[in-house]
């Protein structure tokens, strides 16, 4: 309801002002005040439109508000708080995964043709089209020659891109770096220190002999623990099995780097372990900060003067090692993989489905 006020003012129409104020015409003067009084008002109301704000509602309508107000409480759940900052800030930054050359979305090319027309052609006119290994390998030799881009013993590596969802719609598998041994191991130039965690005396020779940077015994775990010797320097530890036991306390410290049997770190033959993580294929696996359901591992497979046959093996081992990771019931953990050799920007998206495990309908249920 609203109130209006109507003034009306009378008897002022033969009024005049002047610089000492207002004068009628019999030359009498008023005062202002006196003009600021109204000598009769009136007072009505406007009635505005009454809304229905009780409405009756049916219960289909009720029900689209409840499932509404739930899935509204479900994302802000969905996060705390400082990740949602994390999230917010992260957001204005590039994607790993957006990267070159791009994560492979196969909803964005339904309207594509599945090949081209033509031998030359743009991405962006025909669905992404995988390769063998074979064809990929042949045309990278051909780019790689001495006329264009001269790098024939150039390092192989693989892009892959993964799903990084679990049962749990709020828990992402976590990033790891885990070391593979490959049926053909690969000369690079990389320097990785190895930490050994033996109690014999002798094994500890044994261990130095064959690539370890460093040999302890059970007398220094409890100066790891209070920060008396730094383990940082170390990017992969070993142990024995007579140090099952000694090693336990140094879990928390070490995480990812903690030996055993899984990651192929724990057991009685020193030479076989560190040769392992030293020839090994390193599989680093990283979760996009800002796309968290998406992933990246890049290893290295080889180099271009290896014959397809080994370089073929490699990959094999490394996509069914990296398949390991992750539930096969849950779908496919790869989205894509493609090739590329060096720092040049060429890629050729690799056709690896034979070598990704298949889920049986059994196993699904």
């Amino acid at each position: 309801m609203l109130p209006f006020l109507k003034n009306t003012f009378s008897g002022f129409s033969r009024i005049r002002s002047s610089a000492f104020g207002l004068i009628n015409q019999n030359g009498s003067q008023v005062l202002s005040n006196e003009l600021l009084m109204p000598s009769s008002y009136d007072i009505f109301q406007v009635r505005g439109r009454k809304r229905a704000l009780k409405a009756n509602l049916t219960r289909q309508q009720k029900l689209e508000r409840r499932l509404k107000r739930e899935a509204k409480e479900a994302a802000r759940k969905q996060y705390n708080f400082m990740e949602k900052i994390k999230i917010r800030r992260m957001k204005s930054l590039l994607s790993p995964s957006e990267q070159h050359p791009g994560r492979y979305i196969a909803e964005n090319e339904v309207s594509l043709p599945d090949f081209p027309t033509t031998n030359v052609f743009f991405n962006n006119q025909a669905k992404t089209q995988f390769y063998s290994i074979t064809d990929a390998l042949k045309m990278h030799r051909e780019m790689q020659q001495p006329s264009i881009f001269n790098n024939p013993k150039g390092i192989i590596k693989l892009r892959i891109e993964l799903n990084m969802t679990t049962k749990k719609k709020t828990k992402m598998i976590s990033n790891s770096d885990n070391i593979i041994p490959v049926p053909y191991p690969i000369e690079t130039k990389e320097k990785r220190a190895i930490l050994a965690f033996v109690a014999d005396p002798e094994l500890q020779e044994l261990a130095i002999e064959n690539g370890a940077e460093i040999a302890l015994g059970p007398d220094v775990i409890k100066k790891i623990i209070k920060g008396q010797f730094r383990i940082d320097d170390y990017d992969f530890c070993v142990a024995h099995s007579d140090m099952g036991t000694s090693i336990l306390p140094l879990r928390g410290i070490l995480k990812s780097r903690f030996p055993t049997r899984n990651n192929g770190a724990f057991g009685e033959n020193l030479p076989e372990m560190i040769d392992k993580f030293k020839k090994g294929v390193r599989m680093n696996v990283v979760g996009d900060p800002v796309y968290l359901h998406w992933g990246l591992c890049t290893p290295v497979v080889g180099k271009l003067n290896m014959a397809d046959e080994e370089i073929i093996l490699n990959i094999k081992t490394i996509i069914q090692a990296l398949c390991n990771l992750r539930d096969p019931a849950l779908g496919p953990f790869i989205n894509r993989a493609v090739m590329m050799v060096g720092k040049n920007q060429f890629f050729v998206p690799l056709d690896v489905t034979e070598y990704i495990p298949v889920v049986e309908e059994e196993e699904k249920k």
